[in-house]
């Protein structure tokens, strides 16, 4: 230790200390430059980084240019990859599958050699359960498809690297290929469509350049499509989309299926190919069997055709690969017969989809063939011992959704690190200057975001993506609190006007001007958008920005004249209910779309219990109608509540041949009724009772409601996890303006913050505290006082003085939510004594336009909303989504 302190001390010497006289300083060996150090010779530089892992070679990238430059060249990448290939004896596949909620695609690795899979990244943009990905990558990039956006995207799931595609055409029937062109050495994808069958040259053919010159979009091709290829080209159209079979690249040519069941006459073509270099057209000859019920595969280096013969009526159960041996002569042979009998029949015979996706291996383990199906499973083929081996087996991360679907989500997998090119608008949005702006603009209102649409392209652009509405609408409503609007009549062109509570009750010179002259119910806010409801036809509206859109026509349906029937006068107190009709709106996270279901009753006979109905679907995006089976059950008045993609009602015990309540629910995805059960207590129906049922959301859960007018109780049940559990009880006994003997009382919300609970009567809104038992009033329409500013009346010099209070006004005593709805209770002294007179002038003007208002339709309505830019463009989607 003393020897270490005093070796320590020395060393902190200054260089520049005193010598003694006489002695000589010693000189220091000189020490190499870092720069003029050894360096490893490229060879070795290079056999060192083929060994290293991917995430270790991307982050020497960043050491220095020179690095940057060997690493991503494309001579290391093609060495890169045959070492991974070589190296590889077990067989690595992609797997593809939506999310928990259906909100992102998560794409995982899966291996033998590994008992749980990889998650190697999600793709945010990509929602819903209708994502198809090519079988097999082209040097390691592949195509996935979202049909429901409709949308491109090319990822390295080496690399992680993902690009969306510039937006294209949409159309009904196209389909698309990833392929690379060996002379220039870029990547394309290529798109064959049906365009407008009015148009000369309706078969289009698009191409897209990752990293071309020509930018963000899609050219045509070259040669375009020869006529003389036209029922070519339509059968192989129609056999990709309809049998979701994506076209081979191989050899530089891009091949699909020509169907033959499509043709009058048996062609003799069964592919057509098209050739990344010349952009041309052409077609290969058919084997020697009717080429339907086929795919391609590249197996061994060679185009093969795979037949399906399974059939589970006999004994026949195999599969045949047909390889191709020449080009020009079209001649096939037959290469392997696959026979399935007695090996793994359940995990081949039964899936509806079973595909050769293509083959994996090395010299010393030996070429396997990897076969899939659509139930998740992957199996391996020995062409040596002719036995079968099961590789790997998912179970989807969606429960609800994990029935089969009628593609693979299967891909293979190979280490590869080709450069997947950002789009220019990608790298635009990219910069910090966009990242700014995006944050400015989701901080401010929905109209003053969609006035900065004409500043400039990529405002426009930034704005209108689907990315930015979705994360508006997250950050707009993170606290997921409810927001109320009062809805009111339009003026001009505008068929409501949709005003904040806070707003309403100041602009008192404006109140009798919005009174409504005809009923109107609304929904709860869906996604951003509410249904508004008259008796003939249904809105579906955007309060924020005033995007709107008009359904149910009564043409649509041609019903006979509605008859209230006889002795029943509840449907005309009801505010919550209108017509004949009962129609909710609803989001199914699967299609990612707004559907609006609605139940038409032809006839109610109350006494004889017989009843007419007629069910609909309308899809919002795509603009498709659709006459759906009848419900199992008639359903009463009350609107019904959409949770989860599922729509529910509460049925009528007094129609049908049930005597019992219980929910009526439709899945809007699988588009299947089914019969939910009732708490006992609510699911008893007496007759002779006062009591009703209806069903509410709350807190994102599905609540049955039993109000009972006797005991002025609502009693609450919540449906959780297949069990009915009681949530509240609240005690209207104490507060006359809610008796249930008088009103139907909805409760609407829960304030997350302290727990109470919003009712509404229609025209009465209040929060009810569970604790306590008390409501704060916040709206009454039925009474001037509480729905006018509140007046504070001085005598000065024989004028009466009056002020309206503004929102800032409202103390800190209120909660942050009823920040929004409070009535302002605070007043100043007003400048001059002619406000007044305004104020007791509109006073008279709302007091008269009230009182001429009919009872049995309530002045405005007050709605619950969210805070979104979500729209649907009026020209409806044209996809076909295919499950």
């Amino acid at each position: 230790m003393m020897q270490q302190d005093s070796k320590r001390k020395r060393s902190v010497l200054p260089e520049t200390a005193t010598l003694a006289p006489g002695s000589k300083r010693r000189r220091r060996k000189s020490v190499p430059s870092r720069h003029a150090a050894a360096m490893l010779p490229d060879e070795l530089l290079t056999e060192v980084c083929l060994r290293l892992p991917v995430k270790s070679i991307l982050r020497f990238r960043a050491a220095c240019r020179s690095w940057d430059a060997m690493l991503s060249s494309e001579e290391f990448g093609q060495l890169y990859a045959a070492r991974a290939e070589e190296m590889s004896s077990a067989p690595k596949l992609l797997f593809v599958s939506p999310t928990a909620n259906f909100n992102s695609t998560a794409v995982y690795k899966c291996s033998p050699s590994k008992p749980t899979d990889d998650l190697l990244l999600t793709l945010d943009d990509v929602r819903g359960n209708y994502v198809e990905v090519t079988p097999a990558p082209c040097h390691g990039l592949s195509l996935l498809y979202d049909g429901i956006a409709p949308a491109y995207y090319v990822m390295n799931a080496t690399t992680r690297a993902v690009t969306r595609l510039p937006p294209f055409r949409d159309v009904a029937f196209a389909t698309a290929g990833l392929g690379c062109d060996a002379r220039t050495k870029k990547y394309k994808v290529v798109r064959l469509f049906e365009g407008n069958l009015l148009e000369k040259e309706f078969l289009k053919c698009e191409i897209y350049t990752l990293g071309g010159d020509e930018g963000d979009i899609w050219r045509p091709a070259a040669g375009g499509v020869p006529f003389r290829f036209y029922s070519f080209a339509r059968s192989a159209i129609s056999n990709a989309v309809m049998n979701k079979l994506q076209p081979l690249f191989f050899n530089g040519y891009l091949h699909w299926l020509i169907n033959p069941l499509h043709h009058v006459k048996l062609p003799r073509a069964s592919i057509l190919s098209f050739s990344l270099t010349d952009e041309t057209f052409r077609w290969i000859r058919s084997p020697p069997f009717v080429a339907s019920g086929v795919h391609l595969v590249e197996l061994d280096g060679n185009l093969c055709m795979v037949r399906d013969l399974r059939d589970r009526s006999t004994a026949v159960c195999k599969l045949e690969i047909w390889k191709l041996k020449d080009y020009n002569s079209g001649d096939w042979s037959l290469d392997h017969r696959i026979d399935l009998t007695g090996q793994l029949p359940r995990d081949l015979l039964e899936p509806q989809i079973v595909k050769v996706i293509g083959s994996a291996g090395s010299c010393r383990s030996g070429t396997k063939i990897i076969i899939a199906t659509s139930k998740h499973k992957v199996c391996s083929y020995d062409p040596v011992s002719r036995t079968l081996e099961t590789i790997t087996s998912i179970s989807e991360t969606c429960t609800s959704y994990q029935n089969e679907k009628s593609d693979i989500r299967f891909s293979l997998f190979k280490e590869c690190l080709t450069p997947v090119h950002k789009t220019r608008e990608e790298i635009a949005f990219a910069t910090p200057l966009s990242k700014a702006t995006k944050e400015i603009l989701l901080r401010l209102p929905a109209e003053s975001v969609l006035k900065f649409k004409p500043v400039c392209k990529q405002w426009l652009g930034l704005i209108k993506s689907e990315r930015f509405i979705r994360a508006y609408f997250a950050h707009k409503n993170m606290d997921k609190r409810p927001k109320i609007m009062l809805v009111g009549k339009g003026s001009g062109k505008s068929l409501f006007n949709f005003v904040p509570l806070s707003k309403w009750l100041q602009e008192a010179s404006n109140q009798g001007t919005l009174f409504l002259d005809t009923k109107v119910v609304c929904s709860k806010p869906c996604r951003g958008l509410n249904l508004m409801s008259f008796v003939e036809e249904d809105y579906l509206f955007n309060p924020c920005t005033g995007y709107h859109r008009v359904y149910w026509n009564r043409e649509w349906h041609q019903h006979q004249p509605w008859k209230m029937p006889t002795g029943c006068r509840e449907q005309e107190d009801n505010p919550f209910a209108v017509g004949n009709k009962n129609v909710g709106l609803g989001f199914s996270q699967v299609i990612q779309d707004h559907v609006v279901v609605g139940i038409f009753y032809d006839r109610k006979d109350y006494n004889s219990r017989e009843y007419s109905l007629t069910c609909s679907l309308w899809s919002c995006g795509s603009g498709y109608f659709e006459q759906l089976p009848q419900p199992p059950l008639p359903v009463n008045d009350m609107p019904p509540v959409s949770v989860d993609g599922v729509l529910y009602w509460m049925s009528e015990p007094r129609l049908g041949q049930s005597y019992e309540r219980a929910i009526v629910s439709f899945d809007i995805a699988a588009k299947i009724f089914e019969v939910i059960p009732c708490p006992s207590s609510i699911a008893m129906w007496d007759p002779r009772s006062r009591c009703h049922a209806f069903v509410v959301e709350l807190l994102g859960k599905l609540c049955a409601v039993l109000s009972n007018s006797v005991a002025d109780e609502l009693d609450i049940w919540k449906w959780d996890h297949g069990l009915w559990t009681r949530a509240y009880t609240i005690n209207l006994k104490f507060w006359p303006d809610y008796s249930l003997a008088t009103n139907v009382v909805v409760p609407m919300a829960v304030d997350l913050t302290d727990g109470r609970i919003l009712l509404n009567t229609g025209r009465k809104l209040g929060l009810y505290n569970p604790f306590d038992q008390t409501i704060e009033n916040l709206l009454a329409l039925d009474q001037v006082s509480l729905a006018t500013p509140k007046v504070q009346q001085q005598r000065t010099g024989g004028h009466l003085k009056c002020h309206i209070t503004r929102c800032e006004d409202v103390p800190r005593k209120f909660s942050p939510w009823k920040l929004s709805m409070a009535p302002c209770e605070n007043f100043a002294t007003p400048p001059s004594a002619s406000s007044g007179k305004n104020l007791l002038s509109s006073r008279h003007q709302y007091v008269k336009a009230l009182n001429s208002v009919s009872p049995k339709v309530m002045p405005v309505v007050p709605m619950l909303y969210e805070e979104s830019l979500t729209y649907y463009p009026f020209a409806a989607r044209a996809r076909v989504l295919f499950s």
